[in-house]
């Protein structure tokens, strides 16, 4: 998935990738070298050191400290509940931890940039994640209705072969598997949606082990226990632990699900391009926007003089600048004073959350 110049992972958008690294796990670099006090190797994406030195200032002051490392290139292995839905034959691909880096015995996942994925799992993965929220919500949903859901998620295509483009072979109909996979997306979206909105239990555990790797790592290194939230600058930073309910509420509240296909070209060393695609269904879980600014008064952390003071304050300075702009646009000409006392407002309801 694309946003401008921009892919979108676990990290947040990233620039094209340069020897297969992306601007995310250069930053991930960065702080930890500056944590480290060293200098960071490899391409650096343009991202300042004095950026990880701000990081690096602001996780001292939560009580982060110690020697960096970072893991998020690794593949660790999963906990047996989580392996059996692929029958013991865990890819690699899905062995990547939800830690990015450790600090001293802080297990942090880094969130940069504007939007995150939180998840985007193949079919097996999907699965996985759908029972760890089942597990823990026993008897928060009916059993038609777990039967239904367990139905569509074992719907998902595998990885499979294509003769062609996936579009195309959508268009035509012409693959009885690859229709039969498309229709289970357009469903099991649509439940997903109804469900998260209705179930909120459901929704935050289903966010939680997507977010944390609880049950998936077993609470081992794999399982991170703060969520790192930053920019590129190291200057708008937010820390949370995953015990944070509220906060995981907050973000579960914001998700948005895609369930889609992902290809790719199939190539031969003596060929090179077939022709043919593989394809396997994802399911995604996207925020738009990971920094928040009123809401970090419902992070359930303990909030000092000082926080409170700071954030009236900026509140204070929005609502004077709002205000100038008012009378502003009101002293210009009576017409925009009498257009103003008379406006009939339209009310519209978008959902879309911007934080």
């Amino acid at each position: 998935m694309r946003f401008n110049e921009f892919n979108l992972t676990e990290k947040g958008p990233v620039a094209p990738k340069k020897a297969g690294r992306s601007r995310g796990e250069a930053m991930e670099e960065v702080i930890v070298s500056a944590v480290n006090k060293t200098m960071p190797a490899g391409d650096t994406f343009g991202i300042d050191p004095k950026a990880g030195k701000n990081v690096a200032k602001f996780l001292v002051q939560k009580g982060i400290k110690g020697k960096g490392e970072v893991l998020g290139a690794d593949q660790l292995d999963v906990t047996p509940i989580w392996s059996k839905y692929w029958d013991g034959n865990v890819p690699s691909s899905t062995k990547t931890p939800k830690t990015d880096f450790i600090i001293g015995g802080a297990k942090i996942s880094l969130k940069t940039g504007g939007a995150a994925q939180l998840m985007s799992g193949g079919k097996n993965e999907s699965v996985a994640t759908f029972y760890a929220a089942m597990d823990k919500t026993k008897g928060n949903m009916q059993s038609k209705l777990v039967k239904k859901l367990t139905n569509m998620f074992e719907d998902l295509a595998p990885a499979s072969v294509a003769s062609g483009q996936l579009a195309k072979v959508i268009k035509d109909k012409s693959d009885e598997v690859v229709n039969k996979a498309n229709q289970a997306h357009k469903e099991l979206m649509g439940e997903l949606v109804n469900i998260f909105a209705e179930n909120t239990k459901f929704r935050d555990a289903f966010a939680f082990e997507a977010m944390s790797g609880q049950v998936k790592f077993g609470g081992g290194l794999g399982t991170c226990t703060h969520f790192l939230v930053t920019d590129f600058d190291g200057k708008k930073n937010s820390l949370h632990p995953v015990t944070n309910k509220t906060y995981v509420r907050s973000i579960a509240e914001q998700m948005k699900v895609s369930v889609r296909f992902k290809t790719t070209s199939v190539k031969t060393k003596a060929e090179g391009k077939t022709g043919a695609y593989r394809y396997w269904s994802v399911v995604g879980l996207i925020i738009d926007k990971m920094h928040q600014d009123a809401k970090e008064l419902s992070q359930n952390e303990s909030l000092n003089e000082g926080t409170i003071a700071d954030f009236f304050k900026g509140v204070w300075e929005k609502l004077k600048a709002a205000f100038a702009s008012l009378i502003n646009y009101l002293s210009k000409s009576i017409k925009n004073l009498f257009d103003f006392f008379d406006v009939e407002p339209e009310v519209e309801f978008n959902n879309v959350v911007q934080v």
